[in-house]
């Protein structure tokens, strides 16, 4: 590990100062689950670590305007164990209740796993299927924009060096609105992603697919929206059959996008089953399994 000086700012504001001014060789540690390996394999040499952990004004779960907001410090047990997304977000709580060994759901944040844009990401997939947005803080003022555009690729968003990720935030769920969520990993445990599907419906008032999101993680260089699938499933009516018959357009939506690699023999096969339980949890919570 490179010596670095070390800051540990008690506001966002002094945070956001130290990043301003370090900005030309900053790293930001929150759980360090990624950043604190990238520091020891010397894949990251910063001349300066800010560690944002002691924010507390970050660790919140609100609903406010008809939007659901986290601050970005929120660790996976936080969200485990709130009541307000046990209750309301199930998609979620799928998510976070399966991220790596319970060591890094204490440890690790939301923050952290969006901004780290790993392929492999747990909550960016579902949080993209929640129509989710970004809140990002300089000393110049404020940014929001839509996780799809703040994601470039795999270790790259749009974060620039003088900012910090403060909030994830979303439109709060109707009771016609619904998400799932489903990973497969490669062992029961500690499993990292090798494929997740993610999915957001609102029906009708006579029960068909009014609009929908489907997302496909760890597929393309990030979470990737897959428009031609949603096309297809818009106007269906909610039921178990209509939504089954569309499993085999997964497969060949995993095919499209990634014909030549190794791992498209599993994925075409795997995707089916994770989109099944993804129309399975749609379904039950909208009432019609």
């Amino acid at each position: 590990m490179k010596p670095f000086t070390y800051h540990a700012p008690v506001t966002v504001a002094e945070a956001a100062a130290l990043l301003d001014r370090y900005q030309d060789s900053v790293a930001v540690v929150a759980g360090g689950t990624d950043v604190v390996i990238e520091l020891n394999e010397k894949q990251k040499t910063p001349a300066h670590v800010v560690d944002i952990s002691k924010l507390k004004e970050l660790r919140y779960v609100k609903e406010e305007d008809g939007m659901v907001k986290l601050g970005a410090l929120n660790t996976f047990t936080e969200l485990e164990n709130n009541p307000y997304i046990q209750e309301k977000l199930p998609a979620l709580i799928e998510t976070v209740s399966h991220v790596g060994s319970p060591q890094i759901r204490n440890l690790g944040t939301i923050g952290g796993n969006v901004v780290n844009a790993s392929v492999a990401g747990d909550s960016p997939t579902v949080f993209l299927a929640y129509g989710a947005q970004v809140v990002l803080q300089s000393v110049q003022g404020e940014r929001v924009m839509t996780l799809e555009d703040f994601n470039k690729g795999p270790g790259n968003c749009q974060i620039r060096p003088n900012e910090l990720l403060t909030e994830i935030r979303f439109p709060a769920l109707t009771a016609d609105e619904a998400v799932g969520y489903f990973k497969i990993g490669k062992r029961k445990s500690l499993a990292i992603v090798v494929l997740a599907v993610s999915m957001y419906i609102r029906r009708t008032a006579d029960n068909h697919v009014e609009d929908c999101r489907v997302i496909l993680g760890a597929v393309s260089k990030h979470p990737m929206r897959v428009p031609a699938l949603e096309q297809q499933i818009r106007g269906l009516e909610l039921t178990e059959e209509s939504l089954y018959e569309t499993l085999p357009l997964f497969t060949d939506a995993v095919q499209a996008a990634i014909p030549t690699r190794a791992s498209v023999v599993y994925k075409r096969e795997g995707v089916r089953g994770a989109a099944r339980r993804c129309f399975d949890q749609i379904l039950l919570q909208l009432g019609e399994a």
